[in-house]
């Protein structure tokens, strides 16, 4: 069973999301949940596959979006969304959380086709009953449409923003210092780090640079095959937000 969630933002997605996975857990022994949210999910700029066992979640991979709106990311949230379902074996259950992104031609496009990308059987359609009619003429597809669970209210924007900068600061935490292959010198952007399947092992902040090498503050730990740069602002992480004078690798 794979099932798309779709609806407006704080709509109870992700809390149902985690529900569903959590269920399926427990009477499957495993089940998968993508986060394709790249404003409000578990890390900002990035898609994440979990998989759930009774035992707790972990992550399995991050695709790399490198924006926190889907507004001109659509090409990258549809790879995203492709390559990490892939990664889902038959006949595994997956709940897919999205964003909040519904109104206009641009967000009835990204939900039609990130149905096919995740191969979903159902759509779930949460606090926008007018967003199931994107699925009309669907005999593939399974649409449901549901109200929004008590409880739920809209964030204002400030809080959002604080929420991100919590997801980068916790992301952060840990982080040492490498020295690595810099292609510019550029400390106002976060740059992100790829293995050499070109899927994300974390976020780095350059703080200092000479010579075609950056000294960056990541958490990443293993192996870096490329670096990106995202448009994520260095200033949404902790530390130094500014290149170190002097300094020489």
């Amino acid at each position: 069973m794979r099932i798309l969630l779709v609806g407006p933002t704080d709509v109870g997605k992700t809390t149902l999301s985690l529900e569903l996975a959590r269920r399926a857990a427990r009477r499957h022994g495993a089940a998968y949940r993508l986060d394709l949210d790249v404003g409000q999910g578990d890390l900002p700029g990035a898609c994440t596959l979990f998989r759930h066992t009774p035992q707790g979640a972990h992550v399995l991979r991050r695709a790399l979006v490198g924006r926190v709106s889907p507004m001109g990311a659509g090409l990258e949230l549809l790879a995203a969304s492709l390559r990490l379902a892939r990664l889902v074996p038959e006949p595994a259950f997956l709940v897919v959380d999205t964003d909040g992104l519904t109104e206009g031609a641009f967000a009835r496009a990204l939900r039609y086709h990130q149905a096919d990308a995740v191969a979903a059987r159902e759509v779930w359609v949460i606090g926008a009953e007018g967003l199931a009619s994107v699925f009309a003429g669907r005999e593939d597809l399974k649409v449901r449409v549901l109200p929004p669970p008590p409880g739920v209210r809209e964030k204002p924007r400030e809080e959002r923003r604080q929420r991100r900068a919590a997801r980068l600061a916790a992301h952060f935490a840990g982080a040492t210092h490498r020295v690595l292959p810099l292609p510019v010198p550029d400390a106002r952007r976060l740059w992100a780090l790829l293995d050499a399947k070109g899927w994300l092992l974390g976020y780095g902040r350059v703080e200092a640079y000479a010579g075609g090498l950056g000294l960056i503050r990541t958490p990443v730990r293993g192996r870096v095959a490329r670096l990106e740069r995202t448009e994520l602002a260095a200033t949404d992480a902790p530390g130094v937000h500014r290149l170190l004078p002097g300094w020489s690798p």
